[in-house]
């Protein structure tokens, strides 16, 4: 797999935050979405042109990258939803959470084998 696909998006993220125009996406927000399994489109739909998604989304460049995002994404929050403060250090901003684990799916590095 291609980290790019990842490293990318987190500087998409990053971007949105230092933005600071998406403060009110919270931590509440990103839950939901990813329960739903939407986490990439809620982002795409709340903060429309100031982030583009179409290659995550609408592209088969990194194979189907948001069935394996929103897996992983979900792995995460399954097993440490709630417990940000302590484990990442936040407690505020709901892209700040996306950035910190879209950063530990790299961390983890297992099975980051792209769906084709």
């Amino acid at each position: 797999m291609e980290v790019i696909s990842l490293t990318s998006l987190i500087l998409s993220i990053n971007s949105l935050i230092d933005s600071g125009k998406y403060n009110d996406i919270t931590i509440s927000d990103v839950h939901t979405a990813i329960e739903n399994k939407t986490l990439l489109r809620f982002i795409q739909k709340k903060c429309g042109p100031d982030i583009d998604l179409s290659i995550h989304l609408k592209s088969n460049a990194y194979g189907d990258f948001e069935s394996f995002y929103e897996q992983k994404i979900n792995q995460i929050y399954g097993g440490y939803a709630g417990d940000e403060r302590r484990k990442w250090g936040i407690k505020n901003l709901g892209l700040c959470l996306v950035l910190a684990w879209t950063n530990e799916i790299i961390q983890l590095g297992e099975d980051l084998q792209l769906p084709k």
